[in-house]
């Protein structure tokens, strides 16, 4: 009875997270700059834009303020430019502008 509750607890915890990760990246998708975005499985962001003259790593740590409010369990961001991302590349192949630890922005 116990491990039955204590399965249906963690089911419900998870669904709230995937929850949490929906309206964050749809926060991160509706702001300037940002072509596409998505959190993967281990809390990293990524963020695609177009590399301009910006600050990305100031750019990073307002996507890790933007997201916290939406408890996503964001961990690292990481600003990625668009011309990377296409030809079947993977995330670690991806031209990285800026990676913020989102732990460390206040």
């Amino acid at each position: 009875m116990r491990l039955t509750f204590a399965v249906l607890c963690l089911l419900l915890a998870a669904a709230g997270a995937r929850a949490d990760q929906v309206t964050a990246v749809a926060a991160v998708r509706a702001q300037p700059k940002v072509l596409d975005a998505s959190i993967d499985e281990r809390g990293n962001l990524y963020v695609v834009v177009k590399n301009e003259m910006v600050s990305w790593e100031q750019y990073g740590a307002a996507m890790c303020r933007l997201v916290r409010p939406h408890q996503a369990r964001v961990f690292q961001t990481h600003i990625i430019d668009m011309t990377s991302v296409g030809k079947g590349a993977k995330p670690p192949q991806w031209k990285r502008l800026a990676q913020v630890n989102c732990a460390a922005i206040k």
